[in-house]
């Protein structure tokens, strides 16, 4: 008897990691994957021999490079007169100019709607009623708010003014403020003074009493106040 036949997967090779890899030294001139000779001379293990570090910070080799590129920089012209036979492109005339404003060089911004003139023939344009009426009573107020300072200017040159008028008018202003925030109550005083010997005491007047009594000398007494008030409400002692 067989088995169960197996099925081999079938691997697929690899691709070559050098043939897929992206690096920034590719094909530069010690890439040594690529090249299959490097110049030597070109490389070396720390300072080189027969140089010195003052030779190493006067070789201007470098700026010499880079100086006929900043030289195009030097001058600087604000109109230029082309011969005949040149063209703007030379002296990059035509490049964009960040400096320029060109918001206002077209003439028309916007959609050309060849039926606006048409509609605009036919059904005229019309302020809508309620704008109409709501600009009336705006001025109206406008008118009433100009002529306020003027009245309360009438007594700004008295320099003294009766003073029970002045006292009147506070005690409007007052039950003004006592009408629009409700009356309310002066607060009873904390601390309650009883009635003569032999008339009795008020009820309020025991209480803040106890209260009182309760309140001193909370730490030498060793809670003896709180265990009275205990036994008391117990009735163990006669209050």
């Amino acid at each position: 008897m067989h088995g169960p036949t197996q099925i081999t997967p079938v691997v697929e090779p690899l691709p070559d990691v050098l043939n897929v890899r992206s690096n920034v030294f590719d094909d530069d001139e010690f890439d040594v994957f690529r090249r299959d000779q490097v110049d030597m001379s070109r490389i070396w293990k720390g300072r080189r021999k027969g140089e010195s570090a003052k030779e190493l910070l006067n070789d201007k080799q470098h700026i010499a490079e880079q100086k006929a590129r900043y030289l195009s920089y030097e001058t600087v012209v604000d109109v230029v007169v082309l011969e005949p036979g040149e063209s703007p492109e030379a002296y990059g005339l035509d490049d964009y100019e960040d400096e320029y404003d060109d918001t206002y060089d077209m003439g028309q911004v916007g959609a050309n709607d060849t039926d606006g003139d048409s509609l605009l023939s036919r059904r005229p344009f019309t302020v809508p009623q309620i704008l109409r009426k709501g600009n009336k009573p705006e001025f109206e107020e406008e008118e009433e708010e100009e002529e306020e300072p003027l009245q309360n200017n009438v007594n700004r040159d008295q320099f003294v003014q009766d003073p029970a008028l002045l006292r009147e008018r506070a005690d409007a202003r007052r039950a003004d403020m006592h009408q629009r925030k409700g009356f309310r109550p002066e607060p009873r005083p904390n601390n309650v003074v009883g009635q003569p010997k032999g008339q009795g005491q008020k009820q309020e007047t025991v209480v803040d009493r106890r209260k009182k009594e309760a309140s001193k000398g909370r730490g030498a007494n060793h809670n003896r106040r709180n265990m009275a008030d205990r036994k008391r409400n117990k009735g163990m002692i006669p209050s």
